[in-house]
């Protein structure tokens, strides 16, 4: 297939979403280690998380605020692109709160990683409402990882089958 025109999302975008690509692999590589979050691994793990939390914010801006990408090819890859970028935007906002939660639940304060700082339980959670939130935190994790690769091999999908461009757009 010839390749479409050429468009880049803005810088911002493209900075955001390859950070959040990064944070999201720290806190794949470190999720056994953040049963401790205070100690080693687990500081990176929960740092991870709240930056990804912190990000949510710049980057919805940032894709209310970009110009439109070129329409996909059909109307069930339109469908298909809005409902996977959907469920990712929402999994960057759910994992996160549910891990704060789940500290939370424990009767813990969170701590700031490499600080000696920590945030206090904001809400009051019943100490039975921890492993439920650890359970549902591990699952969501998983199925985000699920969706994150339907994300990037629809991306190499394009690049290499398509060959349209659409993985130069994010580069």
């Amino acid at each position: 297939m010839a390749e479409a025109p050429q468009f880049r999302y803005p810088g911002s975008m493209r900075w955001i979403h390859w950070l959040s690509v990064v944070l999201v692999a720290i806190a794949y590589l470190t999720a056994e280690s953040a049963e401790t979050p205070g100690q080693g691994a687990g500081q990176w793990h929960v740092l991870a998380g709240l930056a990804l939390l912190l990000l949510f914010v710049p980057r919805l801006l940032a894709r209310l605020s970009a110009h439109r990408a070129p329409a996909p090819s059909s109307p069930m890859a339109a469908w298909s692109a809005r409902l996977v970028h959907l469920a990712l935007l929402l999994f960057l906002v759910v994992q996160p709160l549910l891990g704060v939660l789940m500290v939370w639940a424990e009767g813990e304060a969170l701590p700031v990683p490499f600080t000696a700082w920590a945030i206090p339980p904001l809400v009051a959670l019943d100490a039975a409402w921890a492993e439920s939130l650890e359970d549902l935190h591990e699952t969501v994790g998983n199925v985000f990882y699920g969706v994150i690769a339907l994300h990037a091999t629809a991306a190499m999908w394009h690049q290499f089958v398509r060959r349209d461009g659409v993985l130069r757009r994010m580069w």
